[in-house]
């Protein structure tokens, strides 16, 4: 699987559909993870996959749908 791709989220860009669903893991390894994933729209129609890093609170794509 690639690396997700970091973008940039404009409130006109991008509606989101559902979520948050919180993905933590690796507090026990020291190798903390803390994910905010959501389902969304953009202005072509297509449903994404993002979320939001919890530590630089940066936006990414993981992926499409469809």
């Amino acid at each position: 699987m690639q690396k997700p791709v970091a973008i940039e989220l404009r409130a006109e860009s991008l509606k989101l559909i559902s979520g948050p669903e919180r993905i933590e893991s690796g507090w026990w390894d020291e190798q903390d993870v803390g994910r905010d994933y959501y389902t969304a729209r953009n202005d072509r129609g297509q449903k994404l996959w993002v979320f939001r890093d919890h530590r630089t609170r940066a936006w990414f794509l993981h992926g499409l749908f469809g």
